[in-house]
């Protein structure tokens, strides 16, 4: 430990340049200012700056407002269903494309450390659904 964090708080612009490769193309986040596309064909500039805000985010322990904040957006459960009923449309939240890139590294740097249940099946790598009868 030096200087109050330790390297694993550091985020490199390689993180972050690995982090956008896992993004899918085209897609706009909550707010509809930013798209997928502009993080895949900047340079390493943005990368750089990128990096250095996160590395602060996990030094100080501390997010932008922006990272907690998402957009709702209301989907139809069937092509078949009664669109004036609210039942019929499940919710799926758009969350910023920083806190995507966020999420990957996180994911890619701390994975040794993210522990579940061996009851919990659903979202899990390398799990298959038992059969219940």
């Amino acid at each position: 430990m030096q200087n109050g964090f330790t390297k694993n708080c550091v985020v490199s612009a390689w993180d972050v340049k690995n982090a956008i490769s896992k993004l899918k193309a085209h897609k706009s986040d909550g707010n509809f200012v930013l798209n997928t596309d502009y993080f895949w064909n900047a340079g390493d500039d943005l990368h750089i700056h990128v990096a250095l805000l996160f590395s602060a985010i996990l030094v100080h322990g501390f997010s932008p407002e922006q990272f907690c904040t998402s957009t709702v957006i209301p989907i139809l459960k069937g092509c078949n269903v009664n669109q004036t009923d609210s039942a019929n449309f499940r919710g799926i939240a758009l969350s910023s494309i920083f806190v995507k890139i966020f999420d990957h590294i996180v994911l890619q740097k701390y994975h040794d450390y993210f522990f579940t249940s061996e009851l919990q099946f659903g979202f899990k790598a390398k799990t298959f659904y038992p059969c219940v009868r």
